[in-house]
């Protein structure tokens, strides 16, 4: 799998000011791992030390939805589509499931399924990175950053060199902490409970995929239905599903089609509505 070591020479290597940032916030980053600090804070220090515009914490464990530990975006409240899901296992499928912990993942040395894409497209984002901080047969923690421009070769080198260290911060840190975070960690789902899932202010921040296929489910369309009405493959119906769950804070296609048809099928308006 490409890392970014594999971006890197010794020509392209810049040190001071990048290399500096980048291990005061691995530093603030171990030091949030003890409780000296909240991981949200630490994590925001993270996204602007590297040059990222917005970051995840997550935990993944088999067979269930990925949880948000913690999450910063350097444009929250603007009027753009925010991060409210993790992409790394859509993307990089099976193959993340043997992730080396430390290793660095980037998004562009794969062709996923397109959910990426399409947020990435409402974005402008040209880069993803993963670093895996711990992995197992049944559980894997990691973090996801977002880049408008591809990082340079030297802050790629200067990354991949703290990860060790976070990663060994990671299996020392205080017990409890990420259980907490995850606990008091508001999703949009909080914020949106009660409110129309197609409604017109699309209180998920559902993207025109994920909104047509809502819009289809609760018109009475199974998944196969809505494959074939859309033209799109079940795999990636799916996996705008998964997103969509994430969204609302579902955890099946039942309860999904129950919140739908809870507020009524509203008319389109405009062309987002439109299929």
């Amino acid at each position: 799998m490409t890392k970014f070591s594999n971006f890197s020479t010794n020509a392209d290597r810049q040190p001071a000011p990048v290399h500096v940032a980048v291990v005061d916030a691995m530093s603030e980053f171990c030091d949030a791992l003890q409780g000296r600090h909240t991981l949200g804070e630490a994590l925001a220090h993270l996204v602007r030390s590297v040059g990222a515009e917005c970051g995840m914490v997550v935990r993944s464990r088999l067979g269930g939805k990925p949880q948000r530990v913690a999450v910063h975006d350097e444009r929250r409240g603007e009027p753009v589509r925010p991060l409210v899901a993790s992409y790394a296992a859509d993307h990089f499928g099976a193959a993340l499931e043997n992730a080396r912990p430390g290793s660095l993942w980037l998004g562009s040395s794969v062709t996923g399924d397109g959910t990426l894409a399409d947020w990435q497209g409402a974005r402008r984002m040209r880069e993803f990175a993963v670093l895996i901080l711990a992995s197992s047969p049944s559980a894997r923690d990691h973090v996801e950053l977002h880049f408008r421009q591809e990082p340079l070769p030297s802050l790629s080198a200067a990354i991949e060199a703290m990860l060790p260290t976070l990663v060994r911060a990671w299996a020392k840190r205080q017990a409890g902490l990420v259980s907490q975070a995850i606990a008091g960690h508001r999703t949009r789902a909080d914020v949106t409970s009660g409110k129309p899932i197609l409604g017109e202010a699309n209180p998920a921040q559902l993207s025109r995929a994920e909104f047509r296929v809502c819009l289809l489910l609760s018109r009475g369309l199974p998944v196969e239905g809505v494959s074939a009405e859309l033209g799109l493959a079940r795999s990636t119906v799916r996996s705008h599903l998964r997103s969509i769950h994430c969204k609302t804070g579902t955890s099946s296609l039942a309860e999904l089609v129950f919140r739908l048809l809870e507020t009524g099928d509203p008319e389109p308006a405009g062309g987002f509505r439109r299929l």
